[in-house]
């Protein structure tokens, strides 16, 4: 994506995995952990571990396991903030930001993101005591998220309503003479992916960002079940989850938008 949209908007790229139980618990590995990160991630902050969203039955559902995930969420991060891991006790993600004030054409790629990701789940590797077969068993899921926020101050000026950016329809109702569209938007979908044995989670909404004012976000939380191969090789499931998100980036946009960032 950054060689074909080298001015995608894209704000956000997280590569995560979860456990099946608190796995990083056990023999003081969670500790051991953190203290292997802090030479590149030396800030530290902790959270109450936060709600999850998954696709249950149909439904998206917000849910929580504390007796897995435990109750507090490290977060490490680089002194420029823009590379950060989340870790719990059953769960870790890495996360490049790019700014709302931050020029756009700053993102470093899916790869080299990717390779960062997998030097903290060699990290993970290297301290259990399990075996390989036992580890690759443990595996919950893969996470892969991309969230896009588009400028739209920009787009006001050369006179582009959000239409003019996004296929997605939107309701409008008109009186005395005038049609009045929808300007701001909220709203959540969900999409079965077989291709990577799980689901997508799309949010797309209208805030307002102190930095630079009213933003577009379009979110796409990729999560699915790695099969056996998969769980040995990282790479080939989030490679099927990238080229997933591509395609729907390709879609959700306009062609005059994905022109305007090429």
């Amino acid at each position: 994506m950054a060689a074909k949209y080298s001015k995608a908007p894209i704000s956000e790229l997280v590569f995560g995995i979860k456990f099946n139980s608190n796995l990083l618990l056990a023999n003081g590995i969670f500790f051991d952990l953190i203290n292997r990160i802090t030479s590149n991630f030396p800030v530290i902050q902790t959270h109450p571990v936060p709600q999850e969203e998954e696709l249950i039955n149909g439904m998206i559902q917000v849910t929580i396991d504390y007796a897995t995930s435990g109750f507090s969420i490290y977060r490490l991060s680089s002194q420029d903030r823009k590379l950060q891991i989340l870790i719990t006790q059953n769960s870790l993600t890495l996360h490049w930001y790019r700014r709302d004030d931050e020029s756009v054409g700053n993102y470093p790629g899916f790869g080299n993101i990717f390779d960062k990701f997998y030097e903290q789940y060699s990290a993970i590797k290297s301290l259990i005591t399990i075996s390989d077969q036992e580890f690759e068993n443990s595996i919950k899921s893969f996470y892969l998220c991309y969230n896009d926020r588009a400028n739209l101050e920009e787009f006001k000026r050369m006179r582009w309503g959000i239409p003019l950016i996004i296929n997605l329809p939107s309701p409008s109702f008109s009186y005395g003479g005038r049609t009045y569209p929808a300007d701001n938007y909220y709203c959540k979908y969900s999409t079965n992916c077989e291709d990577i044995s799980g689901y997508s989670i799309i949010t797309i909404n209208t805030p307002t960002a102190p930095e630079i004012g009213q933003v577009l976000v379009v979110e796409n939380r990729l999560i699915g079940i790695p099969d056996d191969k998969q769980r040995k090789d990282l790479r080939s499931w989030f490679d099927i989850a990238h080229e997933i998100q591509l395609s729907f980036f390709e879609n959700i946009f306009t062609d005059r938008a994905l022109n305007h960032w090429r």
